[in-house]
């Protein structure tokens, strides 16, 4: 694990483009990581969120991986696929 990257426990869901968005620190810098869940139809912010605490490890995984890459749009966040 990357020392100069660190998920910190915050989660928010996005209702009007159905996003849940975690948040990283990488060298001191905030930094939002977005998943894109509108074709999981998740009812609400609580379901959302449980979907999100099932698979927590997998989309820090691929964030650390995009964050290393260097994998940035232009908003600046991290876009995290989804996982199977």
């Amino acid at each position: 694990m990357n020392q100069a990257i660190q998920f910190i426990d915050r989660l928010e869901f996005r209702e009007p483009t159905h996003q849940l968005v975690f948040f990283a620190q990488v060298s001191g810098m905030l930094v939002e990581c977005v998943i894109a869940v509108s074709s999981l139809n998740l009812a609400d912010e609580s379901h959302a969120t449980r979907y999100f605490e099932q698979y927590r490890f997998d989309y820090e995984e691929r964030a650390e991986q995009l964050i290393e890459d260097e994998c940035y749009n232009s908003a600046g966040q991290i876009e995290v696929s989804l996982v199977n």
